[in-house]
């Protein structure tokens, strides 16, 4: 993940499915239906989504654009986010976008064509996939306390589900990149905030 860049991430997937009117979870495997897919644009997921609408206009199938799709998404990932990075089998796919069988055999493809893995078997989606992230986290908390117990916890409690969010969004015009902040704000005060390039409006 990477706090930049939204191309690749489970949200903008959502977004497109809801789009063309198909349920998120036959998305992925529309893209394994598909027998020639297109170029997408996957830099950029504003780019991306009027390439989309450009090759629907143009009468390409549904299917090969979804393939199309996943094939930008996990070229602009390894490109960028995985830029400089060793990349070596085994390698285990996890979070949210791993439900997608469509991403995870064009990972297997990519991976496979770099030499980078020599079998799809060296790509592994753990039972866990989705929570993986999460209980990482946990676990490194955990320690840190267990380490440091001067340390007071952030931990809201177990109501969180229960506790009222709002989240509202400005430009920040202090450079050329005009960076979109979205800050997240819980009893009238800021506890997180996204968006910024140069990290100045990070909580």
């Amino acid at each position: 993940m990477n706090t930049v860049c939204a191309a690749g991430t489970g949200s903008f997937l959502d977004q497109q499915a809801s789009r063309l009117e198909i349920p998120i979870e036959e998305f992925g495997d529309l893209a394994l239906k598909s027998d020639n897919s297109v170029v997408i644009a996957g830099i950029c997921t504003v780019f991306a989504k009027s390439d989309m609408i450009h090759k629907q206009q143009l009468g390409h199938t549904v299917e090969d654009i979804i393939r199309g799709l996943s094939e930008a998404l996990v070229r602009n990932y390894l490109n960028n986010v995985g830029k400089g990075k060793e990349i070596i089998g085994p390698i285990m796919l996890q979070g949210g976008v791993a439900t997608n069988l469509g991403i995870r055999d064009t990972f297997r493809r990519s991976l496979i064509k770099q030499n980078k893995i020599q079998h799809e078997d060296e790509i592994i989606v753990p039972e866990h996939f989705d929570v993986m992230g999460a209980i990482g986290a946990a676990i490194l908390a955990m320690n840190k306390m267990v380490k440091s117990p001067e340390l007071k916890t952030n931990f809201v409690g177990w109501q969180i589900p229960d506790i009222n969010y709002q989240t509202k969004g400005f430009e920040c015009k202090d450079c050329p990149n005009i960076c979109e902040i979205i800050e997240v704000i819980m009893d009238d005060k800021v506890i997180a905030r996204w968006g910024s390039k140069c990290g100045k409006w990070d909580v």
